[in-house]
Order: C-alpha cells, then sequence, then structure tokens
C-alpha cells in the first residue's frame, strides 16, 4: 500500500497521526454515578475504580492535521492492566462519542476505537456560564451548565481507552475486536472551575437508560493545547 494510511486511496480522508490540537477549549462535568451505572458501562477486563467517577466532555478541538471540530462523550474512569508493564492503570472509558465531521469521526473510529456518532455540538458563553449541548436525532441527549467561580487545576485521568469493534463482512464475528489505550499529552494554559448541573436523556438511536447521577462533583473549563498519538493494544478479544 506504500505511503497510503487511510481511504480512499488516492485522496485519504485522515492523515496519520500524532495529531495537534491548537487552542482547544475543554469543558468536563463530573457526577459520581451508582456502582451499577458504572458496571454497565465497561467492558471486560475493564475494571470499577474504588470511587465511581463519570465525566461529561465536550470540546472545541481546532487540529492542524485534518481541520477544527467540536466532540462530546461520556468517560467512565476505570481500571486496567497495563501488558507492558503488568501494572495495574487508572484511565478513561469512552462509552458514548460525538463529533460533528466526518474527519474526526472516521479517523476517531477506525484507529482508536472511538464510538463516535454525529451531533450537533455547541458550547456558548452567557458572561462566565457556559452550556453546553449535544442534540441527536432533535434530541438534547446531553447538557451540561456551569458558572465559573474559581480557578481549575488539571486532573490526570490516564489514557482514553476504547473498545475497537469491526464486524466481519461475512456477518460472523469481527475482522477487529481489542481495547486500545491513548495517552494524549495536555497543555494545560487556562483553567477555571464551578458547580455544574447535568442532564441525559437517551434518543432514538441513544440508550442512555443505564446512566444514573447520584451527585455532581465539579465543573471544570481549561484552554490547552492537545496532542493526540497512536495508542496501544491493551486487549484482544476471540473473533
Amino acid at each position: 500500500m506504500g505511503e497510503r494510511y487511510s481511504t480512499p486511496i488516492e485522496s485519504p480522508l485522515y492523515p496519520k497521526p500524532p495529531y495537534h490540537y491548537k487552542d482547544a477549549e475543554l469543558f468536563l462535568s463530573l457526577f459520581y454515578p451508582p456502582e451499577e451505572t458504572v458496571e454497565a458501562l465497561l467492558p471486560d477486563p475493564l475494571r470499577p475504580s474504588q470511587m465511581p467517577l463519570v465525566a461529561l466532555m465536550v470540546g472545541k478541538m481546532p487540529c492542524v492535521e485534518t481541520g477544527p471540530f467540536t466532540e462530546a462523550g461520556l468517560l467512565v474512569k476505570c481500571m486496567f492492566d497495563n501488558p507492558e508493564t503488568n501494572e495495574e492503570e487508572v484511565g478513561v472509558f469512552f462509552s458514548h462519542s460525538y463529533a460533528d465531521t466526518d474527519v474526526a469521526i472516521t479517523a476517531g473510529r477506525e484507529i482508536w476505537g472511538y464510538p463516535r456518532k454525529h451531533a450537533d455540538i455547541t458550547m456558548e458563553w452567557e458572561g462566565n456560564k457556559l452550556t453546553a449541548k449535544v442534540v441527536r436525532d432533535e434530541v438534547v441527549l446531553l447538557k451540561a451548565t456551569c458558572t465559573f467561580d474559581d480557578e481549575g487545576a488539571w486532573i490526570d485521568s490516564g489514557p482514553n481507552i476504547n473498545l475497537k469493534l469491526i464486524p466481519s463482512v461475512t456477518g460472523e464475528g469481527y475482522d477487529v475486536a481489542v481495547l486500545n489505550a491513548a495517552y494524549l499529552e495536555y497543555d494545560i494554559k487556562n483553567g477555571r472551575s464551578g458547580d455544574v448541573d447535568i442532564d441525559i436523556n437517551s434518543g432514538p438511536s441513544d440508550n442512555y437508560e443505564m446512566v444514573s447521577i447520584e451527585s455532581t462533583m465539579i465543573g471544570l473549563y481549561f484552554d490547552c493545547d492537545i496532542t493526540v498519538p497512536l495508542g496501544k493494544t491493551i486487549a484482544k478479544f476471540e473473533t
């Protein structure tokens, strides 16, 4: 295949990572779920952490290599075994993920396994209040509102973990069935925090019935640069 990295081979949809997001805007809304929610969202062999925690993430990502896009998703704190070090690590599993360009959706799914779907994603400021929404099939699936009144400190959450499933064209099993981890690099320029309100709803093609919120933790906003590298496979499944 020579130097070609993705299809169509005469005009590939996306280049090979790493990708660089310059002056990204990242909004994280953290909440405590019941244990049942975490268990429902995590595939084996990922395990819940001692403190169940989920984040609703919305971000504006000005990608140098593929063009700007906006993304969102649910990130579930989890534990996994690193096969290279044989040590237990903390990571965040993307149970749901959305983006608003074909490049971001396809590259995310095909390279790392982010379960991205198309959605209308907005981040709107009114003074120091930020409201983010994810709308799909005319339903507001995810909504977070935060009034920022304090500084915000970055929390190292470990690698992004995704379940990459590519069904076989035969209809039997999968061509690819793996868990991948990507260790993103963050250069934080500014951080803010405040109390957050979160609303999560199911839509015609998006199921959130298993997600419950016991209490909210904090809303965090960061101006930052992000480097998204190629990842590592941490588990393989029988296909």
